[in-house]
């Protein structure tokens, strides 16, 4: 019987070879985009489980220095919107412990740096970034010590006097090797859960619909041959052996397409983050389970396919109706939501939703699970308001096997689901944190300085002759001495500015009439609330300041750069002039030289993150889908060339059939997208309302949305359509031919 079934896989003519090699193909798209997707999700894990170096704690530095261990100060810098990771040692003894990808610590006055980094100081100008990095590199940091190709990271050596200078400088001996504690990891993790189903899903149908290709000619053959003496079991083994044949030839091929294509996927940053391409692989246990699980799985759905030929010689002919779907398929979709609805009820902004996950995706499964029965329902209203012979045939047919009329959409329906959530959320919380205070400060950089009177005035002039670049002082008026020399930074919150600077930066207030300085309090500028808003730090309320500015020392400088280059010149002047800027670990260490537009920008990068994993997901359902509504759509009509071809010599037009081919597809892909839309546009609106502050207005589907949701019905539409040639050529009379 395995002869058998190659002979009648490889050498039964030419529809027997075009339907082994479209399976083939059809398995191969899934394949290669399962394995892309599982390469993903295991570079993110890969990535999430990375020893975190940077949290080292350390203890706080002996008034003696020890002999032993070594000054570690940890800090960030940034560029361009580019998180730099840096760290500052000296070593204390030959024990020092070494941080990873290097092999010994940097001696004083050399660097080592990330091969980013050092591609960008070889082709930046210093006053932009090298001069903020004292000494001379003396080699790359290795993959062990990054998270990434793109990562910006630097270990710079110093003597222990000039590391343990520096505020938030802690004594280490031995360095973390635990994964960081991100808040926002079970987030994404979870996000990519939710992804991975919504592809895994269509993928998976789309490989059953292509082993399936042309399932009602293959019975008919298989029941000719239990005519003339096979047995069932001689049945099911031909039938799986061209099954597996077809779907392995097409993991092989998908395979091979996702190792060629896997360098440019490794460079593309699907989600956000660049994955260096070791991490960037479905793992030995991926490539096994498609190489034999795809397929057993063709293997079962063709056995499946077979169950009524299994009866007798002469099931083929005298097929029955399908059971109707049930109404319990629809008890999953409510229980889907019930369970959302309660872990929505214990999410708060802490959790970061994690405990509305497993309903939400319980309701994307109860949507499948309901697809069936709700695309019944809407034929059945279709038949009813709708007329002609068209409507009448495809809504027939759609209430004699809702399953398969569903089945052929699934995919699109999750794409809908995924793409409306994220449609509906991501804009509204962007919107929510960026408020008009946020863009009219977008380019001015905040730093906290804390420098005597004489070395303030110095950084102020400094900053003043960099072209482009406006200084806006903020001084301190505190009862408190301003020790930089402690460990830790000791900020003031009691300042004094002058109203003419206010005037400039008019969005963080307004003195009274009248008044030249006022004293006030800058704590709202280093506030770090995830709904980002900056609240003005001067009204008129606040006390006229009597005194002169220029004698008091200076705690804060706002700078506007009119472009990045200024911006980076200011931010590598105050690192070279202001170095307690620079540090480190501790809590009341300052906050790096930014602007408001970056602080910004990192905290929607989490929003901006989830929803490239998101349209990720999307995109490659749509494609997905789309394979599975062409091998659906083009199997259905080799599948009917006998009943379509009666009907055309009988006197029916071909735009009648054509109709009828449409409809069939556009009735269950309509009503299914809706509820799918409606649903998901719902779930989002009471997730968004439960976490968003009261008042906050309901989220708006934006242009991209509907952009991208009208792209993926298009080119559903456009596949179907490209199938009607196919139905004009297989039906004319002249090409009659019955087996």
């Amino acid at each position: 019987m395995l002869r058998l079934g190659l002979q009648l896989s490889l050498r039964s003519g030419r529809e027997a070879m075009v339907r082994l090699l479209i399976t083939a193909a059809a398995v191969a798209v899934g394949v290669a985009l399962l394995l892309g997707v599982l390469a993903e999700f295991h570079a993110f894990q890969a990535n999430a489980n990375r020893p975190c170096w940077s949290c080292t704690p350390g203890a706080s530095v002996p008034a003696t220095l020890p002999a032993h261990g070594e000054l570690w100060n940890n800090s960030v810098d940034f560029y361009r919107g580019q998180t730099i990771s840096r760290l500052d040692v000296a070593a204390l003894g030959p024990d020092a412990p070494v941080p990873p990808g290097i092999t010994q610590l940097p001696p004083a006055g050399d660097y080592y740096a990330s091969p980013a980094l050092a591609a960008l100081l070889k082709t930046v100008p210093a006053n932009q970034l090298g001069q903020r990095f004292p000494g001379t590199m003396i080699g790359t940091i290795g993959q062990a010590g990054l998270s990434g190709p793109g990562d910006l990271a630097i270990y710079i050596g110093h003597t222990s006097a000039q590391v343990n200078a520096i505020p938030g400088t802690a004594w280490v001996t031995s360095i973390n090797r635990a994964p960081g504690q991100e808040v926002f990891s079970p987030f994404f993790r979870y996000a990519f859960g939710v992804g991975v189903l919504a592809v895994v899903f269509p993928m998976l149908v789309l490989i059953s619909t292509a082993t399936r290709l042309a399932a009602n000619r293959r019975e008919e053959r298989f029941a000719a041959l239990r005519l003339v003496g096979g047995t069932p079991a001689d049945i099911r083994a031909v039938a799986s052996v061209e099954a597996m044949l077809s779907a392995f030839l097409g993991a092989v091929l998908g395979t091979v397409i996702f190792l060629l294509v896997r360098p440019a996927l490794a460079h593309t940053a699907l989600v956000g983050t660049q994955y260096f391409e070791s991490d960037l692989t479905p793992t030995v246990a991926g490539y096994v389970a498609m190489l034999l699980g795809v397929p057993i799985a063709a293997a079962v759905a063709a056995l499946v396919s077979l169950r009524r030929v299994q009866i007798s010689p002469l099931g083929v002919s005298r097929r029955a109706t399908p059971k109707p779907p049930g109404y319990w398929r629809l008890g999953a979709l409510v229980i889907g939501l019930g369970v959302y609805a309660y872990g929505l009820s214990r999410t708060t902004t802490k959790s970061i939703g994690a405990s509305a996950y497993p309903g939400l995706i319980l309701t994307m499964i109860g949507l499948v699970i309901a697809g069936p029965l709700l695309t019944e329902w809407a034929a059945r209203l279709f038949g009813r308001t709708a007329s002609g012979s068209s409507a009448l045939l495809a809504t027939r047919r759609i209430a004699d096997n809702p399953k398969g009329a569903f089945r052929a959409v699934s995919g699109l329906v999750l794409a809908v689901f995924l793409g409306t959530m994220v449609g509906a959320l991501v804009p509204a919380v962007n919107a929510t944190e960026s408020t008009p205070t946020a863009g009219a400060l977008s380019n001015i950089l905040i730093g906290e300085i804390g420098l005597p009177t004489a070395a303030g005035q110095h950084l102020i002039s400094g900053l003043a002759a960099i072209p482009g670049a406006t200084v806006y002082p903020l001084y301190s008026t505190g009862s408190r001495s301003l020790d930089i020399q402690s460990r830790g930074y000791v900020g003031l919150s009691e300042i004094a500015v002058s109203c003419a600077v206010m005037r400039e930066i008019a969005v963080l207030g307004q003195c009274a009439p009248g008044v030249e300085a006022v004293q006030t309090t800058d704590d709202s500028l280093f506030d770090d609330n995830p709904m980002f808003d900056t609240n003005p730090i001067v009204s008129a309320s606040d006390p006229a300041y009597t005194g002169t500015l220029t004698t008091l020392p200076l705690q804060t400088v706002l700078v506007r750069a009119n472009s990045p280059t200024t911006l980076e010149q200011v931010r590598t002047y105050l690192a070279v002039n202001a170095p307690p800027q620079v540090g480190g670990n501790e809590e009341n260490s300052p906050t790096p030289p930014r602007t408001f537009g970056e602080t910004l920008q990192i905290r929607i990068a989490r929003a901006a993150t989830f929803e490239r994993i998101m349209y990720a997901a999307v995109a490659l359902t749509l494609i997905v889908a789309g394979c599975s509504l062409a091998v659906t759509v083009g199997g259905g009509l080799v599948d009917r060339k006998r009943p379509f071809t009666l009907l055309r010599v009988s006197g029916t037009p071909v735009s009648v059939l054509s109709r009828v081919v449409l409809l069939e597809a556009a009735v269950p892909l309509v009503a299914a997208t809706v509820l799918a839309a409606a649903i998901a546009y719902g779930t989002s609106v009471t997730a968004f309302l439960r976490l968003a502050p009261q008042g906050t207005a309901i989220p708006q589907l934006g242009h991209d949305y509907y952009t991208i949701m009208g792209i993926g019905l298009v080119a559903a539409f456009g596949v179907i359509a490209v199938t009607l040639p196919l139905l004009r050529r297989m039906t004319a009379p002249s090409t009659i031919r019955f087996e």
